[in-house]
């Protein structure tokens, strides 16, 4: 997994349409140099990367509801990511952290082998 917190580390994402994606959330965030410790910070998964990593990186579990504790499959489960957008090679996860704004966005490779996480980025994905 990368974090992301400068344009300069966006040059270690393998994935060439991610690498964009990111390149243009950084340029479209900001016009002076961009602050992660403001703004908040990119998560790239990378094929291998795991649900404890992950859940490690973000500091609670991506397939609980921050506030409830209630997983993705429960029939009372709701997300506490503002949205999920789809491209050709990834899934791009926002959550809004503070009411400042401050946030984390996590691009989740099609690829990975997190078969729970790719279901509810599908279920709860919106159109771009």
């Amino acid at each position: 997994m990368f974090v992301i917190r400068d344009l300069s580390s966006t040059a270690q994402i393998n994935d060439s349409e991610i690498r964009y994606l990111v390149e243009l959330r950084i340029h479209a965030l900001s016009t002076e140099p961009y602050d992660p410790d403001d703004l908040g910070y990119f998560l790239v998964m990378e094929p291998g990367d795991s649900l404890e990593e992950i859940n490690t990186q973000l500091g609670f579990s991506i397939l609980c509801n921050r506030f409830s504790g209630i997983k993705f499959g429960d029939a009372d489960f709701t997300p506490s990511f503002e949205f999920v957008e789809e491209y050709a090679s990834c899934y791009d996860m926002v959550f809004i952290l503070s009411d400042d704004g401050f946030g984390v966005e996590v691009f989740i490779p099609k690829s990975i082998d997190i078969p729970e996480l790719l279901a509810m980025c599908q279920k709860f994905v919106v159109a771009v």
